[in-house]
């Protein structure tokens, strides 16, 4: 199984949405729930969103990379 494979097959994986999902949720109530007063707790959680956006856009990239791949031989 290749990297392309792989990613692939997480991104697809429910226990791996479920989780993911989870930890947005996680990082949005502690937006929502934090006092006015808190803005280090809502910066925070916006990095943390931020970080899972890119997991999920890397692991996108590399399932990506086999369709590009296959476009790339399809012009050569």
């Amino acid at each position: 199984m290749n990297k392309s494979q792989w990613a692939e097959h997480l991104l697809r994986d429910e226990g791996f949405q479920m989780m993911m999902e989870e930890l947005r949720s996680v990082e949005v109530s502690k937006f929502a729930m934090s006092a006015a007063s808190e803005a280090n707790v809502r910066e925070d959680a916006y990095h943390q969103l931020r970080a899972l956006e890119k997991i999920e856009a890397y692991l996108e990239g590399l399932s990506a990379q086999k369709l590009i791949d296959e476009k790339r031989l399809k012009i050569l």
